[in-house]
């Protein structure tokens, strides 16, 4: 995790000199979903058999294709040059923590027994943004084990509103007193 926060911050803080930091992170992006749908040119590229000069000029070719910034071309040869290209996944999360730190975005979860619809997710989102004076992006799950309630997680907070946990709760109540 280390290598990769070294990388994501060097190439955020490049995007930033060039105001270009939500363009670089959507590259990035691409070029991550382009490589892990396409596995044997990712092992390729990782494998140290293959000689440096044949990785390039794979990288070079998916570069023709993706039409990407100068600057994530030059980061994505010198992660192929110095062996680093298989930490592509935590370098574009690590991007994007550090985008969305900048761009005072909170991103998380939301874990009902059944699924949302788009205006409750909506406004849920809206109820958390002025609780944490931060944009909210929530990502839907559905979990029936949880039985009913919800369960939102952004980063270290926790909200447990579920009836499980409730249960659970007044179970170890009941043993309690029990004992």
């Amino acid at each position: 995790m280390a290598i990769a926060l070294k990388y994501a911050k060097g190439l955020f803080t490049a995007a930033k000199e060039l105001n270009k930091t939500k363009e670089f992170g959507e590259e990035l992006n691409q070029i991550k979903d382009l490589l892990i749908s396409m596995p044997e040119v990712l092992s390729a590229l990782q494998n140290p058999i293959y000689p440096p000069d044949l990785k390039m000029e794979i990288i070079e070719e998916i570069l023709k294709v993706m039409k990407v910034d100068p600057e994530i071309e030059r980061f994505l040869k010198l992660l192929v040059e110095r062996r680093r290209i298989q930490y592509i996944r935590e370098i574009v999360i690590m991007y994007q923590e550090l985008l969305d730190e900048e761009l005072n975005i909170a991103r998380g979860e939301v874990i009902t027994a059944y699924p949302l619809s788009e205006e409750e997710r909506k406004e849920l989102e809206e109820v958390l943004k002025n609780y944490l004076k931060k944009e909210v992006i929530l990502e839907s799950k559905v979990d029936e084990g949880i039985i009913g309630g919800i369960k939102i997680r952004i980063g270290d907070l926790i909200f447990d509103g579920t009836l499980k946990t409730q249960l659970n709760k007044m179970k170890e109540i009941i043993k309690g007193e029990v004992l």
